[in-house]
């Protein structure tokens, strides 16, 4: 029988949490092992990043950040067409370092924009596939930006690292494992060989230098996580790093790791299932629609709407997600104004709405519709397990339902929420202000909201209601998910 959930389930107060069962274990380098550790709290929470891809692409500038692998591998028409027309006949990427400048590039600006976005995360482009570090590695002679270019270390205590410890973002640092034109990679991919030694010590020299406490992996697919010796990697880091207890890894370790082993999940570029996941994932996502690097052909439509990342963001942290923003730098270091605008108005919405956003959980319903989801936040006074994927119900939370279009009728149903006697609705305004709306109904039966006295609501939308004191019936999403994958197969056998 259906019982509203308030009545009949608690959440457990509980002894031990994520934090302390990290650091009371130690970790093997075996997936099983590495797959059993808690996300940390702080990423958990943290919801909101911001990426960053610069390096030598953002140079030519044309194309997107796979520039150099496109001209020389793929034949791009359109590249070799722009090379004969802007440079000489025997100009090669190689030569493209010298004009990496990075001369406007300034780490308090950087930060300014980062924590007016409302990012409680930045993750930098440590070295992306070029093989160009943005740290002098003792493994990447004369191709990295001391020895050559800005002649600075990007990364370095001082430059990025040092700023971010003075705020209340964190930091870390996207690698990629492959390199696509190093001879020994090419040479062990082509003969099953394993002489391209460069990206193991390269993580223990940004993880031992810089203390990020990411690892964003990529550039891993074409070989095994063995040959990447990602397991061992991983081991050490959780075991034995400067960061052991708060590090967070991906799950971009080795060909068919993606969606299963590592950290948070990731899965692909611009992933956003539309349903609640049971470990933590990531919605790696970008500002400028057609590239991860800076492009000098950029046009305004080619950039995503405040509009779409709000619903971006929403829809993924209803579903037990993080969403990470990409932005790429000019060679200067310059950020493009169009970003710096997006990202400060985007960052209003969420100042606005943080309390919905941060330290939240997804709530046992996702949403009503694609326009109606929710989050919610358990009392202070109940823990919530470390491997927590969806709070159920508690007697006085707070339900958050975030209206991606402004309501065009002057009431609301919300089927998920039942109505009590003394159930409140109040939308979160600036300056931690609220006003509250008309709510009616009879107990037990969903809850209608009223916005006939309200309409001029909608100049805040995309608008959050903050409910509080509701009713609702037990539901189990992953159930419901497990039913309808027997319901699409026996669809398919049916065809």
């Amino acid at each position: 029988m259906n019982t509203p959930s308030s009545r009949i389930f608690v959440l457990l107060l509980i002894n031990i949490d994520a934090q302390q069962w990290i650091q009371a274990k130690n970790y093997l380098p075996t997936w099983d092992s590495i797959d059993s550790r808690p996300i940390p709290q702080w990423y958990q929470n943290a919801k909101l990043g911001i990426f960053c891809h610069w390096g030598i692409y953002s140079v030519p500038a044309i194309h997107s950040e796979w520039m150099w692998y496109a001209w020389k591998v793929s034949n791009n028409s359109d590249i070799i067409q722009y090379m004969k027309k802007y440079y000489k006949p025997d100009v090669s990427y190689a030569d493209f370092a010298q004009d990496f400048t990075a001369e406007h590039f300034n780490t308090s600006m950087f930060r300014d924009i980062v924590e007016a976005s409302g990012a409680r995360y930045f993750v930098f482009t440590s070295k992306h596939h070029e093989g160009f570090t943005m740290w002098p590695s003792a493994t990447s002679w004369n191709w990295n930006s001391v020895d050559i270019g800005p002649h600075r270390d990007i990364v370095a205590t001082g430059e990025l690292k040092n700023e971010f410890l003075e705020s209340k973002v964190r930091f870390g640092l996207y690698f990629s494992q492959y390199e696509w034109f190093n001879r020994y990679y090419i040479n062990d991919r082509k003969y099953g060989t394993a002489d391209y030694y460069v990206s193991y010590p390269q993580m223990l020299e940004i993880v031992k230098n810089y203390e990020p406490e990411i690892i964003w992996s990529d550039g891993d697919w074409e070989m095994s996580d063995d040959y990447w010796k990602s397991k061992e990697f991983i081991a050490w880091l959780y075991n034995s790093s400067p960061v052991k207890d708060t590090v967070v890894v991906n799950d971009r370790w080795g060909e068919g790791s993606s969606g299963k082993h590592g950290g948070f999940l990731t899965y692909s570029d611009h992933f956003d299932p539309g349903y609640l996941l049971k470990r933590k994932w990531e919605n790696c996502l970008t500002l400028d629609k057609k590239s991860w690097g800076y492009r000098r052909n950029m046009r305004s439509e080619d950039v995503n709407t405040v509009s779409y990342l709000i619903s971006q963001l929403v829809r993924t942290i209803a579903c037990n997600g993080n969403m990470l923003l990409n932005i790429g730098p000019d060679k200067s270091g310059m950020i493009a104004p169009i970003f710096e605008d997006r990202l400060r108005e985007f960052g209003r919405w969420v100042k606005r709405n943080q309390e919905a956003i941060f330290d939240t959980y997804p709530w046992m319903y996702q949403n009503d519709s694609l326009y109606i989801w929710y989050t919610i936040s358990p009392p202070s006074e109940y823990r919530v397990r470390h491997n927590t994927t969806f709070v159920q119900h508690v007697e006085n939370s707070k339900l958050y339902v975030f209206f991606l279009k402004f309501p065009i009728n002057d009431t609301v149903t919300l089927s998920s929420v039942l109505y009590t006697s003394t159930l409140t609705a109040e939308v979160l305004l600036d300056f931690n202000k609220t006003e509250f709306l008309e709510v009616h109904d009879i107990p037990g039966h969903s809850v209608t909201l009223s916005f006939k006295k309200h309409q001029r609501l909608a100049a805040f939308s995309p608008i959050v209601v903050r409910i509080r004191h509701f009713d609702a019936i037990y539901h189990d999403p992953f159930k419901d998910q497990k039913q309808s994958e027997v319901q699409q197969r026996a669809r398919n056998r049916t065809k």
